[in-house]
């Protein structure tokens, strides 16, 4: 078993856990309080199961970009936190509540970009502040870990479980959403909003050439010629200007 299999494993029960305490064998919908109460309670096992990144350079540039954005877009009821994981993945996700993590791998591809890094940032908070994990989960997938738990099942319904919860994935819709969210916040907070767009031109690019460490991110953020194509139209439509070939 390799490495990276061991830390996807890991990331699976990570987010077992958090559907069992989201859940609380009760329904799927809570309360913002509830929000940031999960996500501070996975955030610390996620940095169990992910060492952070030793560089207090890329920690500072991150938290800085961060916080300019939450200056301008965040939501007063949430706690965000931006921090870098030591993993090689081009990927970065958020947890209910706040807690924003950027692998060191996606930091390493966007170089000295900080529009580029800006808008993957400011499309993590969207997800956060719109509260798309609330809304994403099916009740049936809620159904089948309840039962599983309840009848104490075994070690395979679990890895079945992991597994499921690994291809869990935004609807179109909602990346969409962050996506338009991503380029009003970065705009806001005097960043250039093409960073969005260089990101998802680059993504595209890295998955041509079967670039591996990207796979996880167009898993959990699929990627399509739409999606670019839509932020083409919202940077125009904020800017008043058309969208610069310098983009690419």
């Amino acid at each position: 078993m390799t490495r990276d299999t061991i830390r996807r494993g890991l990331f699976g029960l990570l987010l077992l856990g958090v559907v069992l305490t989201l859940t609380g064998c009760r329904g799927t919908t809570w309360s913002k309080k509830e929000e940031v109460r999960i996500g501070q309670q996975v955030a610390a096992e996620v940095e169990k199961a992910y060492k952070l990144d030793p560089d207090p350079a890329v920690q500072q540039r991150v938290q800085s970009i961060g916080q300019r954005l939450v200056a301008v877009a965040g939501d007063k009821d949430f706690q965000y936190s931006f921090k870098v994981l030591d993993s090689k993945e081009i990927n970065a996700f958020a947890l209910p509540g706040g807690p924003i993590y950027v692998f060191r791998g996606l930091i390493d591809k966007v170089g000295d970009d900080d529009d580029m890094l800006a808008g993957v940032l400011a499309h993590e908070m969207a997800h956060v502040n719109r509260r798309h994990a609330n809304k994403q989960y099916t009740q049936g997938l809620w159904r089948g870990i309840v039962i599983a738990l309840a009848t104490k099942g075994t070690v395979q319904d679990i890895a079945q479980i992991t597994d499921a919860l690994l291809q869990l994935r935004y609807s179109r819709q909602h990346e969409y959403e962050a996506d338009r969210l991503a380029v009003e916040y970065a705009y806001k907070a005097g960043y250039d909003p093409h960073g969005m767009l260089r990101f998802l031109e680059m993504l595209q690019q890295e998955e041509k050439i079967g670039n591996r460490w990207v796979e996880t991110n167009l898993r959990t953020h699929p990627f399509s010629d739409r999606r670019a194509a839509e932020v083409r139209k919202h940077i125009e439509r904020i800017t008043g200007q058309p969208v610069r070939e310098a983009a690419r």
